[in-house]
């Protein structure tokens, strides 16, 4: 994602934020809703437009390049086999790990968890063994990575958590406040790249989201999120076969 990119994201966050809608924007700006739209998907966006968002909207400049610059850093990134190897040996060690990547500091985890000090510094140990963590005096930690952490899915990692999300997200009887909506189509290759694309941008939208709310103590819910598309025909439809 382009540093554009990334501005013109903090820019329609810090929209949302305070609850500024596009027809809102449209009418301080003395423009149609569509204008904005265009405005604000499009990536040659002049200065003074920017500062005459800002103003009408009493929304700092400054803030909107601060959450940009932590967008960038908030990139996806993966670990090493040796790394997911030692984090799917252990579940609670991975839960740690996770916890630290949150944004937990390790007396946070010791207060709010069933862990003893001992086990705790014992993770610490382990995880700066395996270059995932600096460790320094009285349990300070600095993350070695910083971002959405991305398990492959052939990992070790990733194949223990896919067999859990096989096995158990979707052995739920799932109620009218949850989500789900399934599909079955027909569609080209060419097509279903498209869609996989746009699946991955909707996808970081949402962990944006996250990360914004985490930042602002919004309270939230634990939700997982299941986007996926394969080669498949119900048997229901298989049901008539064709003629050879």
């Amino acid at each position: 994602m382009s540093q554009i990119d990334q501005f013109l994201n903090s820019l329609k966050r810090s929209l949302k934020a305070k609850n500024i809608l596009y027809r809102d924007l449209a009418k301080a700006l003395n423009l149609s809703e569509s204008s904005v739209k265009r405005i604000l998907s499009n990536k040659s966006l002049s200065l003074e437009r920017l500062e005459e968002i800002c103003r009408v909207t009493d929304i700092s400049f400054s803030e909107v390049v601060r959450s940009a610059n932590l967008e960038e850093a908030n990139q996806a990134f993966t670990l090493t086999d040796e790394q997911e190897k030692a984090l799917a040996e252990n579940a609670r060690l991975l839960h740690y790990f996770m916890m630290l990547q949150e944004g937990k500091t390790p007396q946070k985890i010791e207060r709010e968890y069933q862990i003893a000090s001992s086990e705790s510094k014992k993770y610490l140990f382990q995880l700066d063994r395996l270059n995932l963590i600096e460790l320094h005096p009285r349990d300070k930690v600095k993350l070695k990575h910083h971002g959405f952490l991305r398990f492959r899915r052939d990992g070790p990692v990733g194949k223990a958590l896919f067999e859990q999300t096989k096995t158990n997200y979707l052995n739920y009887d799932f109620k009218s406040e949850d989500y789900l909506r399934f599909s079955f189509i027909k569609l080209s290759a060419p097509t279903l790249a498209k869609y996989k694309t746009k699946l991955e941008r909707l996808m970081m939208e949402i962990q944006e989201e996250s990360r914004y709310e985490a930042e602002h103590n919004v309270a939230v819910t634990d939700v997982g999120i299941l986007l996926a598309f394969r080669p498949w025909q119900h048997s229901y439809m298989s049901a008539i076969k064709k003629k050879e």
